[in-house]
């Protein structure tokens, strides 16, 4: 074996070590105290500061307990992570996003559906049970509260699982990352009618020397703003270039000399370690709004606030008005909301209506974003009709349904487009390019194109099952499927590949003409890729996850999650362990998987951006997620 794999197999084993070693002194305390007679600890009296209610948004709190998609992001139930590997039970412990969809606490996903009944019968005339009045309080000064949360993981990453190459101590990418966040808030309500909020989101960051000003994936520099939501860049110790995703898990390394991994010429030398880069500190203003009800029948909120538009969990095409879509691998993560002024109506026992107009900066008046909406109770469910327009997107229509049958909760969503905001690619007719490439990297000359006048339709289905046995388990399985129809049916090989490189290289597309002079009369360059053009390809996906907690009582949590492309029938399976200790500590380890062809979309992403063959990845995640919890 090489000495880089020996010298990676010494960290594979130290991490392991260093991981477990809490474990086995929480094992060594907790034996040592068995036996010793505790004393009764003292009845505790609730500090108001301490209380999780003051997350809470009584202003407009969902009167239902089954909403169709309705939902504020200052409640503190949205600021936990169903997933999270933390008892709550003992107070709370760290958080670990870093492995991303990890372990579901049924206790926090069971309280959205504790009853059988969606809507209780309320005596005529009553004020309707979470009404946007019935909690509001008057408060004296400014309250303060928030959570903190922090990891260290250690990663390791292969992307030559299927070939020759691959070794199990002898990882193509490591790292440790070190993780601090917190959440900030203040609730100021001076009078009945008027309510101030705002959240500050802290959150680590990684500033290692990045190399960034095109998308050439090689030995050139990496335009960051064509990545995904959340993604970064960041130069190793060897000087080769790494894309990580929002977990921070390295998705490919790109290497200095434009090489690809495993085509060095020369052996590997000894590691001879680094000091690393101190992580930095992002502070985020999250949200900042204002509440006023006027009268007891309006109620208006204006600011910068998540929108929940939807009821899916691992895909929400009705939630159009947040600035990031739901990420399929970590669907509970915060989602950054825009400007908007909201107007709330209540009619009826269970009605809602809302409109919402989204205000952006440097903008003409005509272009605000206009978004309606009309909930009520249905049956054992509730039904949501919502529309969207702003002048240059599509219009949608929205239709949004949820409701309990049994033990099970089921949702659905429907989205009608006129148009598409996307910017769809063919082959091109003239391929005379690809045919006189010299280095015969461009196999497809693409054209770019727009369609404005065509109706696409989107859809999705899914449902929650949450069991619970007292002392002995607690059982999640969520599972969701998706119609995508702005994706691609067609079967051309290579096409997502291509579409890739075009991104990278947009002076490749064959309706740009370069000679002024040989422009026709009116010509304008073909629209141009973005990141979001070159996801979501396909036109069915599904997701599912399943959690086991509390097993046998203990605090030991498992949990799967599987992503499915099934178009091309590629995917993403993570299988995660978690076991807390000292009521605020937990350690993890969660493996991910990819499969597919080499043009397929889960295969491995990072290496459609480097054009270079697709070939399934492996990756091992092992945290240890540190004291946090609410303040």
């Amino acid at each position: 074996m090489s000495t880089r794999g020996g010298s990676a197999r010494r960290r594979l084993l130290t991490a392991i070590l260093v991981a477990c070693a809490p474990v086995w002194m929480a094992a060594q305390v907790d034996s040592s105290e068995k036996g010793k007679a505790e004393p009764e600890p003292p009845t505790e009296v609730a500090d108001p500061l301490m209380d999780d209610s003051l997350f809470e948004d009584p202003l407009f709190a969902d009167p239902f307990a089954v909403g169709a998609g309705e939902s504020d992001a200052d409640t503190d139930d949205l600021f936990a992570d169903p997933f999270a590997i933390v008892d709550d039970a003992a107070g709370g412990g760290g958080d670990s996003t870093a492995i991303g969809n990890d372990f579901i606490d049924v206790d926090d996903l069971d309280s959205l559906f504790a009853t059988d009944e969606i809507i209780e019968e309320a005596p005529e005339g009553a004020v309707p049970v979470g009404s946007p009045v019935s909690d509001l309080l008057i408060t004296e000064g400014v309250r303060w509260g928030g959570r903190i949360r922090g990891s260290v993981s250690a990663d390791y990453g292969w992307d030559d699982v299927w070939t020759s190459d691959f070794g199990p101590f002898d990882p193509t990418s490591e790292s440790l990352q070190p993780s601090i966040g917190a959440d900030l808030f203040f609730d100021a309500r001076p009078e009945e009618e008027f309510r101030a909020f705002g959240k500050l989101s802290i959150d680590t960051t990684t500033d290692g020397g990045l190399d960034i000003a095109g998308l050439a994936l090689t030995g050139g520099d990496i335009d960051t703003s064509a990545l995904p939501e959340g993604w970064t860049t960041e130069e190793n110790d060897d000087g080769d270039t790494e894309i990580r995703d929002g977990t921070g898990t390295v998705i490919i390394t790109i290497p200095a000399d434009g090489a690809a991994d495993g085509e060095d010429d020369e052996e590997p030398e000894e590691d001879p370690g680094s000091l690393g880069t101190p992580p930095g500190l992002e502070i985020l203003v999250f949200e900042l709004f204002a509440d006023y009800v006027w009268q007891d029948q309006l109620f208006f909120r204006f600011g910068k606030h998540t929108i929940k538009w939807g009821t899916g969990y691992f895909f929400s095409p009705a939630d159009v008005l947040n600035l990031t879509a739901v990420d399929a691998e970590d669907p509970t993560a915060d989602r950054e909301g825009p400007v908007s002024l909201r107007v709330q109506y209540p009619f009826g026992i269970t009605g809602n209506a809302y409109l919402y107009a989204i205000l952006n900066a440097d903008a003409e008046p005509l272009d605000v974003a206009i978004a309606p909406k009309v909930e009520l109770a249905v049956g054992r469910g509730e039904l949501g009709v919502a529309g969207y327009y702003q002048r240059t997107l599509a219009p949608r229509l929205v239709a949004l349904y949820s409701a309990s049958i049994g033990e099970v909760d089921v949702f659905g969503e429907g989205v009608l487009l006129y148009g598409s905001d996307r910017v769809f690619v063919r082959p091109s007719r003239d391929q005379s390019a690809a045919d006189a490439d010299p280095e015969d990297d461009l196999d497809i000359v693409l054209d770019t194109f727009e369609v404005g006048d065509a109706l696409f339709a989107q859809a999705t289905a899914g449902f929650r099952y949450l069991k619970e046995w007292e002392d002995t388990l607690s059982l999640a399985v969520i599972g969701q499927y998706f119609f995508n129809g702005e994706g691609y049916a067609d079967e051309t090989p290579g096409l997502m590949p291509a579409a890739a490189r075009l991104l990278a290289n947009t002076g490749e597309n064959g309706l740009i003409i370069d000679d002024p002079e040989a422009q026709p009369e009116g010509y304008e360059d073909p629209p141009a890729l973005a990141f979001g053009d070159v996801t979501n390809w396909g036109r069915h996906y599904a997701g599912l996850t399943l959690s086991l907690s509390s097993i046998l009582g203990t605090d030991l949590g498992i949990t799967a999650f599987g992503l499915v492309n099934m178009s091309d029938w590629s995917g993403i399976v993570t299988p995660a362990i978690s076991y807390s200790f000292l009521d605020r500590f937990s350690v993890s380890a969660s493996a991910r998987f990819t499969f597919g062809g080499e043009s397929d979309e889960f295969t491995n992403p990072g290496s459609l951006l480097s054009a270079e063959p697709a070939e399934p990845t492996f990756g091992v995640t092992v945290s240890i997620a540190m004291p946090g919890g609410s303040f």
